[in-house]
């Protein structure tokens, strides 16, 4: 029986999330029945997480295991062609057999979109957060190298597990600006920030109050001290922290080791 591992990217306005819950529209669920729909099985489904309602996904990878060794190229333009628009099959692999996506992604990476704006952003209105502008960059990035390194992150977001570890390894963070075109009064067209981070894994809420966060210190409503005060100190979630809306919110992939064959050939 064959094990694949399907690399998803979804817009998640429409969506409940990622997991399968009563009476709504989620991502799993759709892709579920749509995996039902062409292969007439219904394998249980691992995933390297669980994005929030309203988050969107470019690198959700999912793995499972098949009767029918189907060619991978085949397998994905079928579930395309079933797929409704806001959920597409990006990639499928094989892998080896007792591939989990969870437990054994190395690290993930999420990427938080902000559009700096006095007034709304329609067009980015469903991906990104519109934050009255202009923020210091230069003080939010100064703030962030507090996140980087294995730390207590109990003030910034939950366990996904009852009485689980809010210990994370933040292996990197960054804020970069872009401006794109340029309006009459000199303005840029879309002034926008990403925040991107990467984790062994991250807490419900983390990336989110991160954003929070940052923002706030961009703003110049707090300084890097106060965040920095906030890392390894707290037993729980820190109610000062202003989350950040969900539509910002962009899982950006998920990285594993090579496979055991890889690594042999490579060798």
């Amino acid at each position: 029986m064959p094990t694949f591992s399907f690399t998803l990217e979804y817009d998640g306005t429409d969506f409940a999330g990622w997991q399968i819950q009563p009476s709504v529209r989620t991502a799993m669920g759709v892709f579920s029945d749509a995996l039902r729909a062409l292969t007439s099985e219904a394998p249980a489904l691992t995933a390297a997480g669980r994005t929030d309602s309203g988050a969107h996904a470019h690198g959700q990878v999912v793995g499972c295991t098949l009767e029918r060794d189907w060619a991978t190229d085949e397998l994905r333009n079928a579930l395309n062609a079933t797929l409704p628009a806001d959920l597409a099959v990006r990639n499928v692999a094989t892998r080896n057999d007792g591939f989990d996506a969870r437990r054994d992604a190395v690290d993930r990476t999420y990427r938080y979109l902000i559009v700096c704006r006095d007034g709304r952003s329609p067009v980015m209105r469903r991906n990104a957060w519109t934050v009255r502008g202009p923020l210091d960059v230069d003080a939010m990035r100064r703030a962030a190298a507090h996140l980087v390194g294995r730390h207590d992150f109990a003030a910034f977001g939950t366990s996904p597990r009852v009485g689980g570890s809010t210990i994370r390894n933040v292996t990197s963070v960054s804020v970069e600006r872009a401006d794109f075109g340029t309006a009459e009064h000199g303005a840029p067209v879309l002034e926008a920030i990403a925040i991107t981070v990467s984790a062994d894994a991250f807490l419900r809420g983390m990336m989110r109050s991160f954003t929070g966060a940052l923002v706030k210190i961009g703003q110049g409503r707090a300084t890097t001290e106060w965040l920095a005060s906030l890392v390894d100190t707290a037993a729980t979630r820190d109610p000062s922290l202003a989350v950040a809306p969900a539509r910002g919110l962009h899982q950006w992939s998920v990285r594993y080791e090579p496979a055991r064959q890889d690594r042999e050939l490579a060798a």
